[in-house]
């Protein structure tokens, strides 16, 4: 239902009246409110054939003889008319497919349109004991940065710590691979990936083809804000989908391309939040396959831990990888 408030606003918007502040809110209503994108369009004619109506002497016409109104598609002219019209047309073209745009539909299309075989930067940011839309305590953990390139389930992650760079990844054939400041790596192949090691990949990297078919499976999605530019959605765990990795999860994505600009996610474990880590794209940029490969990010004199290595050896440095880890680099 449309209320006389809104048809006042409308007919401002098409007098050019409207305050720019109150132009996004306007989109909103429009995309929210089937009848108002309607009423908008016979409005729109009507100013048009006011503007048009020099020869014609409308104060004498009644209502019912007023020439009968039809979509503003159905009148060629309204394509050629002043520039204000077609740029009315033009925003009421990109309105109309927002009206019908559910969350689901916008995930859906946004997994559509993902290629996974390109290479993306995210600026990673973890913050340790804190719930998603819950946490009003400060934090026993400081929140920690890191840059994450991704390709498919392929990934490459750079910390900064208290000792110096480190480096980890996956390579297209699930092995898991770290390194000390480039001097010391292990490697670890798909088939014996340890515990503390997996956790972490699951919780500092992100697999956007899985995550987008996990929303649609197992959450519920709502808008909480739709501008222009960007819609971001929260979506929350269905309780039948059972035993999740992740909690609650905001996704903002520009529906235009559609492209994901960032994701919030809340980490469980054991049903109770770990973390709530967010993932903000940075860079889309094709780079060579050999980046999330070991070699790459080592020096010439590396040592180099791998299945056949003294035993417990791999152990030792993946303690001191994760004691690094948890000592993020201090801020200047």
């Amino acid at each position: 239902m449309i209320t006389e408030s809104l048809k006042e606003k409308i007919d401002q918007w098409l007098d050019g009246d409207l305050p720019v502040e109150e132009e996004a809110q306007m989109q909103q209503w429009l995309e929210g409110t089937p009848e108002a994108l309607e009423f908008l369009s016979d409005r729109a004619l009507l100013h048009q054939m006011l503007a048009k109506s020099a020869a014609w002497d409308l104060s004498s016409l009644k209502v019912n003889e007023l020439p009968q109104t039809r979509p503003w598609f159905a009148h060629p002219w309204m394509w050629v008319s002043s520039a204000a019209v077609a740029g009315l047309v033009l925003a009421s073209m990109l309105f109309l497919p927002n009206v019908v745009a559910s969350p689901v539909e916008l995930v859906q299309k946004t997994l559509a349109e993902y290629r996974p075989g390109i290479d993306r930067r995210y600026n990673v940011n973890v913050e340790l004991e804190s719930g998603l839309y819950r946490s009003r305590f400060p934090r026993r953990t400081p929140a920690s940065d890191s840059k994450l390139w991704a390709r498919g389930s392929s990934f490459v992650q750079i910390f900064q710590s208290s000792s110096g760079e480190l480096v980890w990844g996956r390579n297209s054939e699930g092995a898991v691979w770290f390194t000390i400041a480039g001097k010391s790596a292990a490697i670890f192949e798909a088939n014996e990936i340890p515990a503390a090691l997996q956790e972490l990949c699951d919780l500092r990297s992100l697999e956007m083809t899985s995550l987008l078919e996990s929303l649609l499976r197992d959450y519920d999605l709502e808008y909480i804000n739709r501008e222009q530019k960007v819609h971001t959605l929260l979506a929350r765990p269905r309780a039948a989908a059972g035993h999740s990795k992740y909690g609650a999860v905001e996704i903002e994505i520009d529906p235009q391309w559609p492209l994901v600009r960032r994701i919030t996610l809340e980490r469980l474990k054991d049903k109770r939040s770990l973390a709530v880590v967010s993932f903000a794209l940075e860079q889309i940029q094709q780079r060579d396959a050999s980046f999330y490969e070991l070699q790459s990010h080592l020096q010439e004199d590396a040592f180099i831990y791998d299945r056949g290595s003294r035993f417990g050896k791999r152990s030792e440095l993946l303690r001191e990888f994760l004691l690094n880890l948890r000592s993020p680099k201090a801020n200047p």
